[in-house]
């Protein structure tokens, strides 16, 4: 059976669509039996770019974020100390390597909208 932790723009496709949702709805619909999680840093960047990007208010945020997370099978709530990967050559690409070696960590990997990402641990969808 296969883990995913979402990254935050899975999550926000998830709630808020746009151009990528065929993309994302496609691929999700193929997988049987995937185990989908969260962890502080997705819900937390989820939240941010809810508020600005979206204009939401506190409250609306957190009910879209739950709404996201209609489908979700866990959380991760337990974090080991930052390693930056070798790839990581600015600032933009911090949280993403963090966020891989946390799915590496606890037997996942990291499902993406992001082909930027350059980690085994990463799964960008197609």
């Amino acid at each position: 059976m296969k883990k995913y932790l979402l990254d935050v723009n899975v999550l926000l496709v998830l709630c808020h669509g746009g151009p990528l949702d065929t993309r994302l709805q496609t691929w999700l619909a193929a997988q049987r039996e995937a185990h989908y999680h969260t962890c502080a840093i997705t819900e937390l960047g989820f939240l941010r770019i809810s508020m600005a990007r979206y204009k939401h208010t506190r409250e609306t945020a957190e009910k879209a974020l739950a709404y996201a997370k209609r489908d979700i099978t866990g959380y991760i709530d337990t974090m080991p100390p930052p390693r930056l990967a070798k790839w990581v050559l600015s600032h933009a690409q911090t949280t993403d390597s963090y966020l891989c070696q946390l799915a590496a960590a606890h037997g996942m990997q990291l499902l993406t909208l992001d082909d930027g990402i350059k980690d085994k641990a990463a799964v960008i969808i197609p």
